[in-house]
């Protein structure tokens, strides 16, 4: 149902977005022929659900997308109904997609379960909400998303590209990455946490009931939610829609490690395959009378 969730960055702040057990790699097709969400983990078929979609055809639109967003209790703008409440056509969970930005073409709940499997909505995709809610639990940030119609031409895949090897130079150690997990828009390559942070002294755990990775060196702290991509420092607080879990692991774009690590320059070589992680110099101003090199200090009468 297509609907222009006016707060939806608003409501992000006082939603609370629930923890994932996905860490394998995720993946939803929906299919507007069937009115069937299909999802699958490492290419394999786990669940099928009913949805609606559309009432005509054009509605929810076709082709490859990701889940952006995730809400809890999302709030109806249209209606001005509060999030939570048995009168909300979103339902209780809210993916939204990569098409509209997050906030207007999603996955839902609903208020009207006599809909599901029939074509009803303005465009978003709705479940029963014991099915959305399983969905959300299972869905981590950045899982592809494709809307198909199985009567028509299939939406193409575009091919991925073979990864190639990634070298991380933090001073005097190199970390080898031989297949890359991913790579963000520009080229360059997702890098891994955990040997990073570690290479750079940092401690790092693991809360299993949050899945929250907590990393600390001294005084500095960086908590990383990774099933709603929400970052926590003591500078900032900020949402990294690029981070993958894959293989166990997390892996994160170089706008995070920029965002995390402040005081490093990280530079990206696409040419040699290099990130490189130095310590910013910082030039000390000169006090009053005095010059810096190279500079003549002039006295006025």
């Amino acid at each position: 149902m297509v609907k222009r969730l006016l707060v939806l960055l608003v409501a992000f702040s006082f939603c609370l977005v629930h923890a994932s057990t996905a860490f394998a790699a995720a993946t939803i097709i929906i299919d507007k022929s069937t009115n069937k969400l299909h999802y699958y983990q490492d290419e394999v078929l786990l669940k099928t659900f009913p949805v609606a979609t559309g009432k005509s055809p054009s509605l929810t639109p076709e082709g490859n997308f990701t889940v952006v967003i995730k809400l809890v209790n999302p709030y109806y703008a249209r209606g001005g109904i509060a999030g939570g409440s048995p009168q909300n056509p979103l339902g209780y969970r809210w993916l939204g997609l990569s098409v509209g930005g997050g906030g207007i073409y999603g996955i839902h709940g609903t208020n009207n379960p006599a809909s599901i499997g029939t074509y009803a909505s303005a465009g978003c995709i709705r479940m029963y909400n014991q099915d959305v809610n399983w969905l959300f639990d299972h869905t981590p940030l950045g899982t592809p998303v494709q809307i198909i119609r199985s009567g028509a031409t299939r939406v193409p895949t575009p091919p991925k590209p073979k990864p190639l090897p990634v070298t991380v130079a933090l001073g005097g150690k190199n970390i080898d990455i031989k297949v890359p997990v991913g790579t963000s828009p520009d080229g360059s390559p997702l890098l891994p946490l955990r040997p990073i942070f570690e290479a750079l002294d940092y401690a790092i755990g693991w809360d299993d009931a949050s899945h929250t990775i907590h990393i600390t060196k001294g005084n500095e702290y960086i908590n990383v939610a990774c099933t709603s991509g929400r970052v926590t420092t003591r500078q900032s607080v900020f949402v990294c829609p690029e981070l993958k879990l894959a293989q166990g692991a997390a892996h994160a774009p170089i706008s995070f490690w920029q965002r995390v690590l402040p005081k490093t320059q990280i530079n990206w070589d696409a040419g040699q395959r290099r990130v490189t992680f130095n310590e910013k110099t910082i030039m000390e101003k000169p006090f009053p009378g005095t010059s810096a090199p190279g500079e003549a200090v002039l006295q006025t009468p």
